[in-house]
């Protein structure tokens, strides 16, 4: 390799370029699905809202305050004592055997109905599955249909596989089923072809929103009638305010009986996202695929953090940890809709959400939250998500999201009042 580099011979001494690196335009080289991604909002602003001062509803991570550290030590010196040549050998694709048992186990007390094992694959994170089904599934100019707005790691999945994009608006419960029979419609007419719903049934983010379950039966029919996937995002549902609420969540996975669903969830809300743990429930060909496919993603996750994971299911600690987890987040997300209701002003709308970890804002339409997020970093040193990037159609300039879960109650209030001063100004 030291034959090809360029050097310059002066007094006797080679003087070899400052940097082998950045010297050529690679522009020509990049593949066209990677000239289709876009940085994701959240993540650019991620040095921002670490910064010492700043008050931030920008990360939508769950808090650090919740998860069993003491426990998970406790499992890894016993998973690494025990079978710790195992534990850090490579595994199968599809996970550790014991994690998918806990996953089936899982599904049916989340009432799915006939899952085995054949049923299951163990990802790193939800958002890899949503990566490995658009591979599967999507060729440049298939439709997939979101709803507006929706998660942007799932929009940037499937966008960077070059899908067309189609948004379907909001209404009371949910996605406005009307609107998307005319947007399915519209896209046949068209010769689009249209083949995956994008829906998250559960304290949606970024809206909070909880589809109703008349809207999960309808949006199963339309998918059976109009031969399209249905992929279930769940990554929220087990963080219900009020446990009782839980029986009205039922997967639209949990009704399929065609196989049309593809049902996700993670327990990085519930655990630890630093695990690495989401999995994906559906019907065995599709399953193949996935194994297929990931294994010339990652050959398999983390033998480890699957164990680890398996074990805090076995033990119930997952299980136990729930009502305080629920009890948590119910508390910060009180704070800061009571600090809504007392300081913002009267043309700003929010949603009021039953579980999660978000609250949607919307303001006036002549107002642009990315253009008001400088003065709210600069002079109040608040910090949030812009709305437009959670929306496939450029829409949303005047939304925002505010993440409740990273800060302390006090500063939750206080953030509040503060953004609430930099709206006033703009509206006055």
């Amino acid at each position: 390799s030291r034959a090809i580099i360029p050097a310059k011979i002066k007094a006797g001494r080679v003087q070899r370029p400052e940097s082998l690196f950045a010297i050529m335009d690679y522009t020509s080289y990049f593949s066209r699905d990677v000239k289709c991604m876009q940085y994701s909002a959240i993540r650019r602003m991620a040095g921002l809202t670490l910064q010492s001062g700043i008050i931030s509803f920008a990360g939508g991570a769950p808090s650090a305050a919740t998860f069993p550290v003491a426990e998970i030590k406790r499992i890894a010196d016993s998973i690494l004592e025990l079978d710790g040549q195992a534990a850090l050998q490579y595994g199968l694709t599809l996970g550790f055997s014991g994690l998918i048992e806990a996953v089936v186990d899982c599904s049916l007390k989340r009432k799915i109905p006939g899952v085995t094992s054949s049923h299951v694959a163990i990802t790193s994170g939800s958002q890899q599955a949503l990566d490995l089904i658009g591979r599967i599934f999507i060729d440049p100019g298939d439709v997939v249909f979101f709803e507006l707005p929706s998660y942007v790691g799932g929009i940037a999945a499937f966008r960077n596989l070059q899908a067309k994009l189609v948004g379907v608006r909001q209404a009371d419960g949910g996605i406005d089923l009307e609107d998307l029979i005319s947007k399915i419609e519209e896209c046949k007419q068209l010769g689009h072809r249209a083949k995956i719903i994008y829906v998250i049934p559960n304290f949606q983010n970024p809206t909070g929103i909880t589809l109703s379950l008349e809207k999960r039966k309808a949006l199963l029919e339309l998918a059976e009638r109009f031969h399209l996937l249905v992929v279930e995002d769940d990554p929220y549902g087990e963080v219900c305010f009020d446990a009782g609420l839980m029986d009205q969540l039922i997967p639209i996975k949990s009704m399929d009986r065609e196989g049309h669903v593809i049902y996700l969830s993670t327990f990085s809300k519930i655990l630890s996202p630093g695990l690495r743990t989401g999995w994906v429930v559906a019907s065995q060909p599709i399953i193949e695929k996935i194994d297929l496919t990931k294994q010339t993603s990652d050959l398999c996750g983390s033998m480890l953090d699957q164990r680890i994971v398996a074990e805090c299911w076995k033990r119930g600690i997952i299980q136990e940890n729930l009502p305080s987890l629920r009890d948590f987040y119910r508390s910060k997300c009180q704070v800061m809709l009571r600090a809504m209701e007392a300081y913002m002003p009267p043309d700003i709308c929010w949603t009021r959400p039953a579980g999660g970890l978000f609250v949607w804002v919307t303001l006036p339409d002549h107002l642009d939250s990315e253009k008001i997020l400088g003065m709210a970093l600069e002079q109040e040193k608040v910090a949030y998500v812009v709305g437009q990037p959670f929306h496939v159609n450029d829409k949303g300039r005047n939304t925002l999201r505010l993440a409740f879960s990273k800060e302390s109650e006090d500063n939750i209030g206080l953030g509040i009042q503060k953004l609430a001063r930099v709206f006033r100004n703009h509206l006055e």
